[in-house]
């Protein structure tokens, strides 16, 4: 019996070891823990994407959180927002704007704290805007935060950049 009892702590052991460090795996073989959470929020970062860039209004907002204190700065006008509202306003406004949007992701970064209530990412992508038939292309950089909320992550903050043009020194 006394043999039994310790194999049982060594098993209980190896699987909290296990889990601790990330790498745990259940039994489909897909991963749990800290890998399982990175995984979620690239997926709904991957669907908020597709939904924005198929015009897809109503996907892409199934996934922001429907809060008084969201802030968005759009892109193409600059204009600031603040409030779940005045972003939805927003963004079918400018939906009526036809601007086509393709995009070629360059760089991603995922990460999810420790307690997995918070994410947050960082994406650097090529992407070729047109409006009115006028092309113009440009690298945005795009940074988001999430919180994890009834076991759903959702958008609480998102921010697009352009950079400057490249100005290395050409001596």
């Amino acid at each position: 019996m006394m043999m039994i009892k310790k194999a049982l702590y060594v098993l209980i052991a190896a699987a909290a070891v296990l889990i601790v460090s990330g790498n745990a795996m259940c039994g489909s073989g897909k991963p749990i823990g800290p890998e399982m959470f990175k995984a979620q929020v690239k997926k709904v970062l991957d669907d908020i994407n597709n939904a924005f860039l198929n015009g897809d209004i109503d996907g892409f907002f199934k996934y922001v959180a429907h809060d008084a204190d969201i802030v968005a700065v759009d892109i193409l006008t600059g204009d600031y927002l603040v409030g779940y509202d005045k972003v939805v306003q927003h963004m079918k406004k400018a939906a009526d704007m036809k601007a086509t949007y393709k995009c070629t992701l360059l760089d991603e970064t995922v990460h999810v704290n420790a307690s997995a209530r918070v994410a947050w990412t960082a994406q650097l992508s090529d992407c070729t805007i047109t409006i009115d038939d006028k092309p113009v292309s440009v690298k945005i950089r795009s940074t988001a935060t999430f919180e994890r909320r009834g076991g759903s992550w959702l958008l609480v903050q998102e921010h697009d950049s352009v950079g400057l043009p490249n100005t290395k020194n050409t001596k």
